[in-house]
């Protein structure tokens, strides 16, 4: 008896832990839909004659500001970096230093 007691405290504990971290707030914005919305609204898209998809490498520096390190297309290369180096990032579902790929799917 005292061990199912035991073990229905812990199973009781761990879910009360779980559900007390999980995001609580249906308006913050991950990463990507904040980059998503940085690229849409300089219009990068309105020079372009196909769609494009393109991977860009980045980091999030300890300032939360995004550090563009390369991108896979040359002729939309500094575009990208000028929409997107040193933006801050509100959201914080990514962590500082770790590097990512993000595949960007430009239309007109």
């Amino acid at each position: 008896m005292r061990i199912t007691k035991s073990l229905m405290f812990s199973i009781l504990f761990a879910f009360v832990l779980g559900s007390a971290s999980a995001n609580t707030d249906p308006t913050a914005k991950s990463a990507r839909t904040e980059i998503k919305d940085m690229i849409v609204k300089s219009e990068i898209t309105k020079n372009l004659n196909t769609e494009t998809t393109v991977n860009v490498t980045f980091q999030v520096n300890a300032k939360n500001e995004i550090i563009v390190i390369s991108t896979d297309n040359d002729n939309l290369d500094s575009s990208l970096k000028s929409v997107l180096n040193y933006k801050k990032l509100k959201s914080a579902d990514i962590h500082v230093g770790v590097t990512y790929t993000l595949p960007v799917k430009l239309t007109k």
